[in-house]
């Protein structure tokens, strides 16, 4: 994979990001001092998929920011451990199909799994051998995408589209 396609890749999750949290009211900025992680964590992992395309896209944020990005109707009073790990899942699944949507003009239509959340300060991921491997920080390190990923053989990021419609905003209801 070029250095190009891996930088659209970083772009695509810096955007996505941003555009997340700005939708919840916030501004995040990518922190490339890369400080420690969040003090106090909740993360999420999911996994995707697509023809030639395998990963998954991990969110850990601090307890705090979790709670300052709750919808707003959840937002009155301290919310209790099971909601912000409900809304922990809701974002890195919000985050992954932002992503999608960025792949998704580039041709790769890609497929999400289930989020699964966990918490704990002392949890550690084995290494990944994966080909892609892209870790940004945001707010000071107490947010944290990560995305691994394993690609077929010759596999490239596009710059531009190849597809004649675009894909759906964010945020659409699709009723099947």
């Amino acid at each position: 994979m070029t250095q190009e396609s891996l930088q659209r890749i970083d772009s695509f999750l810096e955007s996505s990001t941003q555009d997340l949290f700005k939708s919840q009211g916030m501004e995040v900025t990518q922190d490339p001092r890369r400080k420690a992680e969040a003090a106090n964590p909740l993360a999420a992992t999911i996994g995707f998929t697509s023809e030639n395309l395998r990963g998954f896209l991990m969110l850990t944020l601090d307890r705090d920011l979790a709670s300052r990005s709750l919808p707003p109707n959840l937002r009155e009073g301290a919310a209790s451990e099971e909601i912000l790990a409900d809304w922990t899942g809701e974002l890195s699944n919000q985050l992954l199909g932002r992503l999608k949507g960025r792949f998704c003009p580039a041709g790769i239509e890609i497929s999400l799994s289930t989020p699964i959340v966990f918490t704990g300060k002392e949890m550690h991921r084995f290494p990944n051998t994966a080909p892609i491997q892209r870790t940004l920080f945001f707010a000071e390190g107490r947010l944290i995408v990560e995305i691994q990923a394993s690609y077929d053989r010759d596999f490239e990021i596009p710059e531009e589209s190849e597809r004649s419609e675009p894909g759906r905003p964010e945020g659409e209801v699709l009723f099947f």
